[in-house]
């Protein structure tokens, strides 16, 4: 148990220390070559991104949109989110768990969903709503929130 703490501590170490050095060639390169910088690490600086950006809020919207449906079905995943959730709209759960599933690995979009619900359910908590007996095991459900949504949206795992 240790060894394996340990283990999953040096992995987070060495993933903040890749990440570090790779800000710091990011603004050295900026530094070095201006706005030149951006050909090193952008595929389509000159194409034609800003015509098409409007596409991507539609995505969002989209994304947003089939969420909340999700988020409104009877789906036993659906109505644990929504009860412990009782302080937030089904838009600003699903724009959050779009955050969420933005990261790149499953396990750290599950620990980004579960800290979601667990600040959700201590907002409603403190606001005079649900009870500890309503307690789920968030951890659960957030594992099987993240499975619903990337069947969904066919998320890559």
């Amino acid at each position: 148990m240790v060894k394996e703490m340990s283990i999953d501590t040096q992995k987070r170490l060495d993933k903040f220390i890749e990440s570090v050095e790779a800000a710091q060639k990011l603004q050295n390169d900026i530094v070095r070559y201006g706005l030149e910088a951006a050909y090193l690490y952008a595929e389509d600086v000159d194409g034609d991104w800003l015509e098409k950006w409007d596409e991507d809020e539609v995505t969002q919207t989209n994304f947003v949109e089939s969420v909340t449906t999700f988020l409104e079905s009877d789906d036993w995943v659906a109505v644990s989110v929504r009860k412990q959730s009782q302080g937030k709209s089904l838009e600003e759960i699903a724009t959050q768990l779009e955050d969420c599933l933005k990261l790149p690995e499953a396990e750290n979009r599950v620990f980004a969903i579960k800290t979601m619900l667990v600040e959700s359910a201590s907002y409603a908590r403190n606001g005079g709503f649900g009870s500890e007996s309503d307690a789920v095991d968030l951890l659960d459900l957030a594992e099987q929130l993240v499975k619903r949504l990337e069947c969904i949206f066919e998320i890559s795992r």
